[in-house]
């Protein structure tokens, strides 16, 4: 059983009862926290008892916030290796190095943990579906969770966005609803929207990181009950590592650790790193970046939900926060995938190279004991594989020929002109029609340009992007490359 006593706002300090199910504080909207009756749960949670359950995030089901976890929903989530890592250890610099792999999870990411809580929850409260707004790893998580859960799903995905191509094909692989909307705004919103209606999740959800604490307690578990000197954490948001804080104080509370000297470290990428910005200018209040851009998509948050709270964690266990360079993160990809075996998704490399860094800096010393958490799998992020053969010619075009050969029989050469107009600039049926006509030579008829579009706009290549009225009062329908069209045009003009 849980021993879920409460939920209290972490700004005004009121309380709301344990059955509450909201993600914030009615009284003046901050964030909320989770307790739980420590005492009585000393009497179950213990050493001994612990070692007699399945590996697993519900081995912890008396500090999770599910009254009857015999019903969680579960795909297998947590109780994912630790690695020892001593190649990458002599690389570096150190004598012990640890690896918390979450490319393990059912779905290639540490989210899972949260999810499952999540998803168990919605099923408790008779929902009938689920909804997100993300294109990342949240929403491929989701989507696997509700098909499991046979609940059904939405998710709301910003067309601008960066998205990794294994993530969108993971996501339409559940057979979720797919909304594509103009921009961030207005995904978030349309999810909110759904809330009376539907679960809405959110990776700052106090339940959610409840689930994701645990990746915390199964590292000190891991390592025999003892905490490490130093646990790095890719930011995105923030909750990851402001949870972790929470996961070591629970353990001490609980008597599993005697101690708790651990320093939390925060990775963001240089492209994006509103966290980091804030520690190193000593300020408490996060200023949203007013960029964006790093290969590092799934922590690229501009404005995180959770950065003060990570902060906060950061600063009370002494720890630091680190921003990296995009030619870093690559860099860590490959020396994780060539020298350990694990192949990571560059938001997830970010530890190993905020690791090196601080290194090089002596702020962390060779005889320390280190946890780098690897939050996410590369083969959701195929593309990646490019820098791994940059400037080998021969399988630079093999790489190229296996991923557009795909496409080939699908995109014929008038599809593929097609793509070409939009790659330009967003356009219109009529005026893609004069373009084929008039410059490629193409004859075809309007309604044969309507159907490609058509057959495009299903592929995922295209997308509508706007409407506009005319002056002889019709409504025309703009079009715009999308970001796997650009990848398969680019692919598509290789190989022919």
């Amino acid at each position: 059983m849980s021993y879920l006593s409460k939920v209290r706002c972490t700004d005004c300090g009121s309380v709301q009862k344990r059955e509450s199910y909201e993600t914030k504080c009615a009284s003046c909207g901050g964030s909320l926290h989770i307790e739980y009756d420590i005492e009585n749960a000393k009497e179950s949670i213990t050493r001994k008892a612990l070692q007699h359950r399945a590996p697993s995030i519900w081995k912890y089901h008396e500090i999770l916030p599910v009254i009857n976890y015999n019903e969680a929903v579960s795909l297998g989530e947590g109780g994912t290796f630790l690695h020892k890592c001593d190649a990458l250890a002599e690389k570096i610099g150190l004598d012990e190095l640890y690896l918390k792999d979450e490319t393990n999870n059912p779905t290639g990411s540490f989210i899972d943990r949260g999810t499952a809580v999540e998803v168990t929850l919605a099923k408790g409260r008779k929902l009938e579906s689920v909804c997100c707004s993300s294109s990342g790893n949240l929403a491929v998580s989701l989507v696997a969770y509700a098909a499991r859960a046979r609940l059904m799903s939405q998710v709301f995905i910003d067309q601008g966005a960066r998205v990794d191509s294994g993530k969108l094909y993971q996501i339409l692989a559940y057979a979720a609803q797919v909304d594509i909307v103009r921009n961030q705004e207005e995904a978030q919103l349309m999810a909110l929207e759904q809330r009376d209606r539907s679960h809405l999740v959110m990776s700052n959800n106090p339940h959610f990181l409840e689930g994701v604490k645990t990746t915390m307690i199964e590292s000190c578990e891991q390592l025999r009950w003892t905490a490490p000197d130093w646990v790095l954490t890719p930011m995105g948001n923030g909750g990851h590592l402001s949870m972790n804080l929470k996961g070591l104080n629970e353990m001490k509370q609980l008597g599993l650790l005697t101690e708790t000297p651990t320093r939390l470290c925060g990775v963001q990428a240089k492209g994006c790193s509103p966290i980091v910005d804030a520690f190193e200018e000593s300020r408490d209040r996060i200023i949203p970046s007013k960029r964006g851009s790093t290969v590092a998509y799934d922590i690229g948050v501009t404005n995180p939900s959770s950065g003060s709270a990570a902060l906060n964690a950061i600063r009370t266990t002494g720890g630091v926060a680190v921003a990296v360079s995009d030619n870093e993160i690559l860099e860590a990809v490959k020396d994780l995938a060539r020298l350990e075996g694990v192949f990571a998704e560059p938001a997830a490399a970010t530890t190993i190279a905020g690791l090196k860094v601080l290194v090089r800096r002596n702020q962390i010393d060779r005889n320390e004991r280190i946890v780098c958490m690897i939050t996410g799998m590369g083969l959701k992020y195929p593309e990646i594989a490019r820098s791994f053969v940059k400037g080998k010619g021969a399988l630079e075009q093999y790489l190229s020929h296996v991923e557009g050969r795909r496409f080939t029989t699908k995109v014929g050469d008038t599809k593929l002109r097609i793509l070409q107009i939009l790659s330009k600039g967003e356009s219109y049926g009529y005026a893609i029609w004069r373009a084929l006509v008039d410059d490629a030579g193409i004859r075809i008829t309007i309604p044969s340009v309507y159907q490609h579009i058509s057959e495009l706009k299903n592929s995922g290549l295209i997308l509508r992007t706007r409407s506009e009225d005319t002056f002889q009062k019709r409504t025309r329908h703009l079009y715009a490359l999308t970001q796997k069209g650009n990848l398969i045009l680019d692919h598509l003009e290789k190989i022919r």
